[in-house]
């Protein structure tokens, strides 16, 4: 049995009542695919102490490597949506390069063709990364390997902190060059072939979530042989 600190120390600190995949629908982008539940840092605490009551540690044995995401001090910077940043969040180590190396590249990217300026601070206002594996093992967020984001806030070097919501419509331009830029460094650099032939729709969606506000699900998907794992979900 794994004793809980390392438990805690694996995940962040601050996740579904028997949340079960759902569909829902991006009414702009027209996207609709099943999703996890992803838990808020409420729900993850009663998981893992419903995980240390009845001994189920065996859930949390990733599949994939994990590693930590310091949100509070690392390069790039985040919190769950309504709360402060956590000292440290459980993530896939392929998810945390993935950002640290190619999110601030993207979101570079995307500001180009829009607003321009030069990024100075990257934040991200995320909706969760940890899905309970008991109901969706599946997932890409039962493996850490995808993170729901809400907005990234830039401060540029050029002009004031800016944030870029993904529920308005003015930023629909600037979310689509970036999932463009995400897609093709997830093709390039992961081996997943284009999704439907879309570098758009490769490694994101974009959707409803259970309470119909939009986020942008973003992940780095199982691959090998050039195709998706067939046991996880595609993006």
């Amino acid at each position: 049995m794994k004793p809980i600190s390392i438990v805690f120390a694996l995940l962040t600190s601050a996740t579904v009542s028997a949340g079960i995949n759902v569909t829902y629908e991006h009414s702009v982008r027209q996207e609709k695919r099943s999703h996890a539940h992803v838990l808020t840092p409420e729900e993850e605490k009663t998981y893992l102490e419903e995980l240390e009551q009845k001994g189920d540690f065996h859930l949390l044995d990733f599949r994939f490597a994990q590693t930590k995401w310091y949100e509070c001090s690392d390069p790039i910077t985040g919190n769950f949506t309504n709360y402060s940043c956590n000292d440290r969040r459980g993530i896939a180590v392929i998810l945390k390069r993935f950002m640290d190396d190619y999110l601030p590249q993207c979101v570079q990217a995307a500001m180009d063709k829009n607003d321009g300026g030069e990024i100075e601070k990257l934040h991200i206002i995320h909706d969760g990364i940890l899905g309970d594996r008991r109901h969706s093992p599946r997932s890409l967020h039962a493996e850490n390997r995808a993170i729901d984001i809400r907005a990234f806030r830039v401060t540029t070097y050029q002009n004031p902190t800016q944030t870029y919501a993904f529920t308005e419509e003015k930023n629909d331009s600037f979310y689509d060059d970036f999932r463009s830029c995400w897609g093709r460094a997830v093709h390039e650099n992961n081996g997943c072939p284009k999704y439907r032939g879309s570098f758009l729709k490769t490694g994101s969606i974009g959707k409803e979530d259970s309470n119909h506000q939009y986020h942008l699900h973003t992940s780095v998907p199982y691959c090998y042989r050039g195709d998706y794992g067939r046991y996880y979900y595609k993006r």
